[in-house]
């Protein structure tokens, strides 16, 4: 994805992302760079208000999460950084919409396209939408992921690529993380470690991924919030390009999870429509405020 450097406004050499050493950018890299990287950014900052305002009540709620978000010293050193704030974009949009399924299997799918640590999320989105909203949120999770791959192909055929198949198969695979982790040429904490110390980190991350689909056996907005921080919070530990400094994957949703009220009445039975289409619900007086 394309990047720019906030480094380059403070006269340092511009380092790029991982494995882009010696590599130039055009200002048509650039320009998309910055206005991804703008709008990845606000649209954060407005799901986190707009959070607030729907799910949580009180709109003041939103907008001091979004601002401690806006003061810490990562949303400056990584603001050009597309690969952090353009996932993170589609989470906090998946939560705003999680009570339309469809449009929230969207914002999963196609952070999943992004990077694929997203579908580690589905066993917890899942258990949560299994009473009510399955159908509607896994059709939106594959037709993300199917568009995700059509444009992989698009992409493929217009590099004109002599052995199109091999490299349109190459993209797929890095895209969804189909291939063993790597053991060489690590970075950051693993640099300095055997790489294969991962393989447990990696087992058990895969299990409080899988532990979410059974536990806690009921869950609400606050259950889906808390452990899809937790879970992008814990891919940190075995990123192997950069662990630990993408914050923005996790910290936006554990900032609402810090902030948030008592949220155990959102659950699906109560919050989604049965049919496709939304329809007008009513709520009691209580029933729609958090306690």
């Amino acid at each position: 994805m394309p990047t720019i450097s906030t480094q380059t406004f403070f006269g340092t050499p511009f380092q790029g992302p991982p494995g882009s050493q010696g590599r130039t950018y055009n200002q048509q890299e650039v320009a998309t760079a910055k206005s991804i990287a703008i709008l990845s950014h606000l649209a954060i900052v407005i799901g986190m208000v707009v959070i607030g305002y729907r799910h949580f009540d009180n709109i003041k709620t939103g907008v001091a999460a979004a601002v401690l978000y806006l003061l810490l010293p990562y949303t400056a050193e990584m603001t050009g950084r597309v690969d952090h704030a353009l996932p993170a974009a589609l989470l906090v949009w998946a939560i705003v919409m999680y009570r339309r399924p469809m449009i929230a299997g969207l914002c999963l799918g196609l952070a999943s396209g992004v990077i694929y640590y997203p579908l580690f999320l589905l066993p917890l989105w899942i258990s949560f939408y299994w009473q009510r909203g399955l159908l509607r949120f896994c059709t939106g999770t594959f037709v993300a992921l199917f568009v995700s791959v059509g444009i992989l192909a698009l992409y493929a055929y217009y590099r004109q690529e002599g052995a199109f198949l091999a490299a349109f198969i190459r993209d797929v695979r890095q895209m969804l993380g189909l291939a063993p982790p790597k053991f060489t040429n690590l970075e950051g904490f693993w640099s300095y470690v055997d790489g294969w110390y991962r393989v447990p980190v990696i087992a058990t991350f895969v299990a409080l991924g899988g532990s979410f689909a059974l536990w806690p056996p009921q869950k609400n907005l606050g259950t889906l919030l808390s452990g899809t921080a937790a879970m992008m919070l814990g891919t940190q530990f075995w990123h192997a390009h950069g662990g630990g400094l993408c914050m923005a994957w996790y910290l936006p949703l554990l900032l609402l999870a810090i902030f948030r009220p008592n949220l155990e009445d959102r659950v699906a039975l109560t919050v989604l429509d049965q049919g496709w289409l939304p329809r007008r619900r009513r709520f009691s007086a209580g029933a729609n405020r958090a306690a």
